[in-house]
Parts: structure tokens; sequence; C-alpha cells
């Protein structure tokens, strides 16, 4: 089996994933010691949830399942959430609140994000800054 045969087809998936990863993380399973690896972070703004895509962008993903496949790749998972999400465009407004969140979210685990990440958003949702 490839390893596009596990790669999801559905944004359902996505959606199921990005929660599992976020219980994983409150878990405190062994995905925590990978947070710093992550390049590509997808945000979902109706759930306020992040979740990398090397994760995310594979079917019934886990912790677990995470640590025992090695074969995982961020090009792959890339190309198929590029169907659902497009990337934030660097350093906006939108940009440095959605990574500041992030990097709140990573600190409370002590780890960093990696200084090329790249965060994307869901096609079709507009990003609305309020006015103070």
């Amino acid at each position: 089996m490839s390893v596009t045969d596990n790669l999801v087809s559905d944004y359902k998936d996505v959606l199921i994933n990005i929660k599992q990863f976020n219980k994983d993380l409150r878990d405190d399973l062994d995905i925590v010691h990978h947070l710093s690896q992550f390049k590509h972070w997808y945000y979902i703004p109706d759930l306020h949830l992040f979740g990398p895509g090397k994760y995310i962008g594979y079917k019934n993903m886990n912790s677990n399942s995470y640590d025992l496949d090695g074969r995982k790749s961020e090009v792959e998972t890339g190309k198929v959430l590029r169907e659902w999400f497009h990337q934030i465009e660097p350093e906006t407004t939108e940009d440095f609140i959605i990574r500041e969140e992030l990097e709140n979210i990573l600190e409370d685990f002590d780890k960093r994000l990696r200084n090329n990440a790249v965060i994307h958003i869901p096609k079709g949702v507009r990003f609305f800054l309020m006015n103070p």
C-alpha cells in the first residue's frame, strides 16, 4: 500500500483528524514531541483548531498511528489539502494574528513554531479582524 492510499479524500476526514489531533494534545500523547517539527499548519476558524498537514492529511490519524508510520509526507498531504485550503498571505495582519495564536498554543507545551511555518485556512473563509 502506498502512502497516497491513506490520504484523506473528504473534508469531513480533515475535520475528524483536526479534532483528534487536538484531543491527542490535550491527552499529552506522543504527538506533542513533534510540534516544533511541523511546517504546514491548517486552521479551522469555525472550530478554532489548528492541525499540522502531516497529521490531518491522512485518513483515521491518531498519535499512535503517526508515530508508527514514518512514511508521512508534507508534499503528498499538501497536494490533497490544497483542494480545501489556501495559504495565508505571509506577513499580513491576518498572518500575524493567527500565527501568534498558534505560537501561544505551542508555548503551552514548551514548543516553538518553526520560523518557516506556513499557515493555511479553508478556501472561501474570510478572516475578519475585529475593530477595537
